[in-house]
């Protein structure tokens, strides 16, 4: 591996720039950033910190609305059991380490099949599976970029005095004006999300498309109609823990939380309830809780922490793609509920065969409503 011949300053430069225009080509994000140097900057950080960039779409645009969930379940279910009872229409299923019963659900779907998602929630209680204890349609996402100001890419750590200045979003402007996407715009996110370190010429052979027709629906539908919001980066995933920070709205105390350098998301869902992401990483993940914890005393505000660590793999966190594949060539979405029904069954008929000990969940039943 080579060592690093860039100062922390042109590569926290350049990894701003890439989480506002993507992975560009090297040269195109030079001139962009006014940097000589992107293209050898650029180059190093995906060699030596494995920098895998994504979208973020706007799911609204791409006919999609974000359900989130908070359940206690069956501490033996695996995550992957519950992303195949959803048929992959989970984007994020993350287990709280702590309490192994709590789990958050966040579902994708077309919003006219949102009764078929709760007949499969009821489903699930009614079997003893699970309970949910809150369930929110998401009016907002807010999106803010990693901020590495602090990062010492030598050591690979944030420096001591990690906290910043409150950060302002960002966001591509919505420019889809009734614009409907097609088949080749869902499989460019949707692949994209699922393997981010493919490039577009790759994508266009999975999708048996020509180069020409996926770039040109990337530029002018994907970027020039807005369909995503903003571009994802993620370094070294193996040593960082996923963050979920449910909390009461509250102003000053959600300005507060992008003093975080490593939040990434805050989510505003119904009934004054936000639900803000964060990434642990090792050097810093002490004084992050406990600044979380010193600014619910401090406003006066309930906010409940879950900690999804990256390994083991799939046991605490699972975060998938738009279900892009239940995405028609001729334009439609579609779902097939007995398929999800199918498979809560087979889970259940899993568990009946482990060991009952492994277990004491005792649900209190409740219909979604």
């Amino acid at each position: 591996m080579s060592r690093i011949i860039a100062d922390d300053a042109d590569i926290s430069k350049a990894l701003m720039y890439i989480q506002r225009f993507g992975d560009l080509n090297p040269k195109i994000l030079g001139a962009l950033a006014k940097m000589k140097n992107a293209d050898s900057v650029i180059k190093l950080v995906k060699e030596q910190f494995s920098l895998y960039t994504s979208y973020i779409p706007r799911y609204r645009s791409l006919g999609l609305k974000a359900i989130f969930t908070l359940v206690n379940a069956d501490p033996r279910i695996e995550l992957v059991d519950i992303y195949e009872i959803f048929d992959g229409f989970t984007a994020f299923i993350g287990r709280d380490q702590i309490f192994n019963d709590k789990l958050i659900i966040t579902l994708i779907i077309p919003p006219k099949f949102e009764k078929d998602i709760i007949n499969v929630f009821n489903e699930l209680e009614n079997r003893n599976m699970l309970e949910v204890t809150s369930l929110y349609d998401t009016e907002d996402s807010i999106q803010f970029t990693y901020d590495f100001s602090t990062y010492d890419f030598k050591l690979r750590r944030y420096k001591d005095q990690f906290l910043v200045e409150p950060r302002e979003p960002v966001y591509f402007p919505d420019l889809s004006d009734g614009f409907e996407p097609d088949w080749v715009d869902l499989q460019i996110i949707g692949k994209k999300q699922e393997r981010n370190y493919l490039t577009l010429k790759q994508i266009a052979n999975l999708i048996n498309v020509k180069y020409k027709t996926v770039l040109k629906h990337y530029q002018e539908h994907v970027i020039g109609k807005g369909l995503i919001t903003a571009f994802g980066i993620r370094l070294n995933g193996e040593n960082q823990t996923r963050l979920s920070i449910i909390f009461d709205k509250n102003e000053e105390f959600l300005r507060e939380l992008t003093r975080i350098p490593t939040l990434t998301h805050v989510h505003r869902l119904g009934k004054n309830t936000y639900f803000g992401i964060a990434f642990l990483e090792n050097s810093i993940s002490g004084k992050i809780l406990e600044y979380i914890s010193q600014l619910k005393y401090k406003y006066h505000v309930d906010a409940d922490i879950m900690i999804h660590p990256f390994e083991p793999r799939l046991k605490y966190l699972l975060a998938a793609s738009i279900p892009y594949e239940h995405f028609t060539v001729d334009g439609r979405w579609t779902i097939d509920t007995q398929k999800m029904l199918d498979n809560v069954r087979k889970v259940k008929a899993k568990l009946m065969g482990s060991n009952p000990s492994q277990s004491v969940f005792i649900p209190k039943f409740h219909k979604v409503e």
